[in-house]
């Protein structure tokens, strides 16, 4: 009889221990680390809930298979990459993002998801293009989030 209390005691303080850990994760996940969206922000009613903003991952760092990683991490937090490439120059020192539509939102999004800093952003408007970045892979592609 005692050893049943203790077991059962001891599957309930299995099962209270388990709740706190997932409340721990929800709790960091949604109020501390505020998770990143790939939606737009758009104050119109000309952008559909849900429309995700459009991005072109061009790989400067001179490795192989990099930019299909960047693809990767993106898409899995709804970034919807249009285009994956190598960039003009394979020798760029630092990952940075072209601003395309002068849509900061958007680019600073792009930066937070990838853990550039803000200060990598450019913006050059092309009314030609579709998309809302460009993202550039550097060598330093080590030190950010997708390679985490």
């Amino acid at each position: 009889m005692l050893a049943q209390q203790i077991i059962s005691w001891g599957f309930v303080g299995i099962v209270v221990l388990f709740v706190v850990l997932l409340l721990g994760q929800f709790v960091n996940r949604n109020l501390l680390t505020h998770p990143v969206s790939g939606e737009l922000d758009r104050p119109d009613l000309l952008v559909r809930k849900g429309e995700r903003i459009q991005i072109n991952v061009l790989n400067g760092s001179g490795r192989s298979h990099i930019a299909g990683r960047f693809t990767d991490f993106l898409r899995a937090r709804k970034f919807d990459v249009v285009h994956m490439d190598n960039y003009k120059d394979t020798n760029v020192e630092r990952t940075f993002i072209i601003d395309r539509l002068a849509d900061t939102n958007s680019a600073k999004k792009i930066a937070y998801a990838l853990g550039i800093e803000e200060k990598l952003i450019r913006t050059e408007v092309d009314t030609e293009e579709y998309v809302q970045a460009d993202v550039i892979i550097g060598k330093d592609f080590l030190a950010l989030k997708p390679m985490k």
